[in-house]
């Protein structure tokens, strides 16, 4: 991947630079009853040469089991003009079912212009991807300190109100109005997510909030996501604006499964997220959250039976870029 970089590039490897083009997954048959195959997610350190498997990653999640029909690791389960492949995650230990067109042969057929999402130019298939179960990825618990929402005590005697959801990769859920207290920032003055002071509140309150789930903190795990009520619920393009951190860094857009544990978190009664959402026309009557990130608009949504949610879905687009050796 071309770490560690000192100047932060990966000109030496594969990787891109930054934490969300710095990632590697391992794909493998799977001997578990009703799975097709299995992956390892592993994210690679840019500047250093950490390698942490603490948690998943939503967006290669959606290419595991595609990978694997294309390799000939596993076939698809055919349904109608389209494939599912069963993939359990061996970092959470949960499972992802994929859906995807496949041609007269059963392999992925990934150029039709189905779609387009929100950060990404073209048209592509769709791909529909489900994790199941997602509750409890890392601590068990979907709430893991069985409160919808916790105070956490950082250090100088600041508090901040978050919620801590465990649902695909445990999150930390900050309110704007929160991170603007505790940068003493006024009202109608914006936050700059690129400044130094805010990363080291955001990550103060990443810490807290890992300890106060039982986790010990990882560069990669828990994640740490700011939400904000949206400016024009009359326009019903988004119904939250978020910005999350990834490995310490202002994300480009959203990582996948921190907008699907933002979407199970819209769910659960008196969260910070659920609270916002109440004054959302129309929400209570649909099975998704539209957040706006930084490159656009993803669409998240949850199914619950009993209490129980499971599954958290979303779609997305992908294909094959290439296949070679890469040398080290």
């Amino acid at each position: 991947m071309g770490s560690p970089d000192k100047y932060q590039r990966q000109l030496n490897g594969m990787g891109g630079g930054i934490s969300s083009l710095s990632k590697a997954v391992v794909v493998s048959p799977s001997s578990r009853e009703d799975v097709d195959c299995e992956y390892t997610f592993i994210q690679v350190g840019v500047g250093d040469e950490g390698l942490d498997i603490s948690g998943n990653c939503g967006n290669l999640s959606s290419m595991a089991g595609i990978f694997a029909v294309d390799s000939g690791i596993c076939k698809p389960r055919i349904e109608g003009d389209r494939g599912r492949v069963r993939s359990w995650n061996t970092n959470t230990n949960k499972t992802i079912d994929t859906t995807f067109p496949v041609d007269g042969n059963g392999q992925p057929d990934l150029l039709r212009q189905e779609m387009e999402i929100a950060g990404v130019s073209g048209l592509a298939s769709r791909i529909d991807v489900e994790f199941l179960h997602p509750a409890g990825a890392r601590t068990g618990h979907l709430l893991p300190t069985g409160k919808p929402v916790d105070v956490l005590e950082l250090p100088g005697d600041d508090l901040a109100e978050v919620s801590l959801v465990d649902a695909t990769n445990p999150t930390v859920i900050l309110p704007y109005h929160e991170l603007r207290i505790l940068l003493s920032i006024p009202t109608g003055e914006q936050i700059s997510f690129g400044s130094q002071d805010t990363l080291n509140v955001l990550e103060k309150v990443r810490i807290a909030g890992a300890l106060r789930m039982g986790l010990e903190p990882a560069a990669a795990q828990p994640k740490i996501v700011v939400v904000h009520p949206s400016y024009t619920h009359e326009s019903a393009e988004e119904d939250l604006i978020v910005r999350a951190l990834s490995m310490g860094v202002p994300h480009k857009a959203v990582p996948l499964t921190v907008g699907l544990c933002v979407g199970v978190a819209a769910r659960i009664k008196n969260t910070v997220v659920e609270r916002m959402l109440r004054t959302v026309d129309g929400f209570s009557k649909r099975d998704t959250v539209k957040l706006r990130h930084p490159s656009g608009v993803v669409e998240v949504g949850a199914t619950w039976k009993d209490g129980e949610v499971q599954a958290a879905s979303v779609v997305r687009t992908g294909r094959r870029l290439m296949r070679g050796d890469a040398y080290w």
